[in-house]
Formats: structure tokens, C-alpha cells, sequence
């Protein structure tokens, strides 16, 4: 039908057809899309920071389709763009679609991204399918850093605690393994009678270092090979920070079914939270209220 078409109009209006023809059968337009972090380099820990991601084709802003945030991964945790082997959607994820300007905006204080000290790449990715093609952005570091004042504790806050790998396996496969963590107290105000408390589960045996005060002591064996031991710290200045080592041990079974949290038996506990992933397994450090 298309040839009977064809040979009804003269030479001309035949080559328009055909030229229309082939433009509609081309690829979706190309996409270029950016990310900048406010602050652009690093910011105190528990500070507000901002993830501003742009997108343009052929200079022109882009208005529809998707953009979501990712984290760089390094064994499985999260890591910076130089050591990055992967990456992953943040959790809980941050997805929007494109303003009139083609700009999207992520709270990464909100989304909790700035709680843990360490230095983290990001990378913004853009999807619009059958109207543009998909396009990802450079990777990007924000240091957290530890900082005094209103950033380092929110409004109200008399203390704070955080927990760090320290040569630790992020992503490893079924076996016996050691995590070593760096429990962290940083003091908002000055403060007597300081105490943190924590422990060790069931499934694992943990030992803890010395710490940079204080003296750390058995509270009580609650059962099952589960205790729990109480660090007494005492006195902080505000601004303080005293830090305690801890090296958690324990085995992931080779037929752990996916999906499957080995963590915490008692509140308030420190341990690693080991989600099985096939044959092998994500570990994260948890602190749990």
C-alpha cells in the first residue's frame, strides 16, 4: 500500500514523505544530566546538605520522566567515588520528577545522609522511556564530618552516638567473620554520669578495646549467651567526644535464605545487622533504640 501511495504523487512530494518517515523511526533525544551538593564539599555531621540535580536537552530544560538518587557502594556499604565497586538506590529512596527549570532537589539531612561520618558519592540517574534517552550523572563525595555546634546536635539533643566500620567486610560470603566498629559519643553540653550501653547477641561474641575513657564492664548476662555491658564514661565538656573499639565476630550459615536479618536480641544494642543477599550478605552497623 505504501508503493501505490508513493506513486501517486510526483517526485518531490515522494522524497518529502520518505524523509518524514525516517525522522520518526530515529532514536529519543539525547539528555545531559548534572549533579551539584549543597554545601559542594563537606559538612558537619547531622547538618543540612542538599542534592541538586539537573537535566537538559540540547540546552533546554527537561520537564518530564524520572530522576532518582543513588549512593556509591564499596563491598557492599557505603563507600566513596574512588573506591566505589557499585552502586544502589539510597534508602528510603529519593526519586522526583523535573521541575520547569528541569531541576530536582533532594534533602539528603531529612533522608538521614548525613548522620553517619565518613565520605559517600552520589550519583544522580535520569529515565524518561520512549520520549529521551537515559542519561547518569558524574559521581560526587560529601565528607561528614565530625563538628561542633547546632550541626553536629540537633535542637534539644544532649548527646549523640554513632557507629563506623573500621577494616570491616561490608559484602561477604557465608563464613566467620570479625567486624570491627567504632563506637563514637560526642557531648551537645557539658554532662556528668555519661553511660552507654550495649552488648553482644546470641549469634555472635563480641570484645571490646579501650576506651578513650571511661571503663567498660558486664551489666548482666541476660540468657542464651546474651549480655548486656555498660560503658561508663562520666563527666564530658561540651564538644567532647570519647570513642570506644568493639570487634563483633560471627558466622553466616552458607544456606542463610534471602532476605533473612540476623540482629539485635535486646534494646539498645549495638551489633551488625547482616541481611543475606543469595550467597552472599550485606552488613551494616545499627544502632537500635
Amino acid at each position: 500500500m505504501k508503493l501505490s501511495m508513493i506513486s501517486n504523487f510526483s517526485g518531490p512530494a515522494a522524497l518529502l514523505l520518505l524523509a518524514s518517515t525516517a525522522v520518526s523511526a530515529g532514536n529519543p533525544p539525547s539528555t545531559l544530566t548534572t549533579l551539584s551538593l549543597v554545601p559542594s564539599a563537606s559538612v558537619a555531621q547531622f547538618s543540612p546538605a542538599s542534592a541538586v540535580i539537573t537535566v537538559t536537552s540540547g540546552g533546554l530544560p527537561v520537564t518530564s520522566g524520572t530522576v532518582k538518587l543513588y549512593q556509591t557502594k564499596t563491598q557492599g556499604v557505603p563507600g566513596s567515588c574512588a573506591t566505589q565497586n557499585g552502586n544502589a538506590e539510597v534508602q528510603p529512596p529519593l526519586t522526583g520528577v523535573p521541575d520547569a527549570n528541569g531541576q530536582v532537589s533532594f534533602d539528603l539531612y531529612a533522608a538521614g545522609l548525613t548522620n553517619s561520618i565518613g565520605t559517600y558519592g552520589f550519583i544522580a540517574k535520569f529515565t524518561d522511556p520512549g520520549n529521551y534517552d537515559s542519561s547518569s550523572s558524574a559521581c560526587l563525595d560529601l565528607a561528614i564530618a565530625l563538628g561542633d555546634g547546632p550541626g553536629l546536635c540537633p535542637t534539644g539533643q544532649n548527646a549523640t552516638i554513632s557507629a563506623t566500620f573500621v577494616n570491616s567486610p561490608g559484602f561477604p560470603p557465608p563464613g566467620t567473620y570479625t567486624w570491627n566498629l567504632l563506637i563514637s559519643v560526642h557531648a551537645c553540653k557539658d554532662l556528668t554520669n555519661v553511660s552507654a550501653q550495649g552488648g553482644k547477641n546470641a549469634w555472635t561474641g563480641a570484645t571490646f578495646g579501650a576506651p578513650t575513657q571511661g571503663s567498660v564492664g558486664l551489666r548482666k548476662a541476660t540468657g542464651g549467651k546474651n549480655e548486656v555491658s555498660i560503658w561508663t564514661i562520666g563527666s564530658m565538656g561540651v564538644g567532647d567526644t570519647v570513642d570506644l573499639p568493639v570487634s563483633v565476630t560471627g558466622s553466616i550459615k552458607p544456606k542463610t535464605a534471602c532476605g533473612t536479618v540476623l540482629g539485635c536480641l535486646v534494646p539498645g544494642r549495638l551489633c551488625p545487622r547482616v541481611q543475606s543477599l543469595g550467597r552472599r550478605n550485606r552488613i551494616t552497623a545499627a544502632l537500635r533504640q
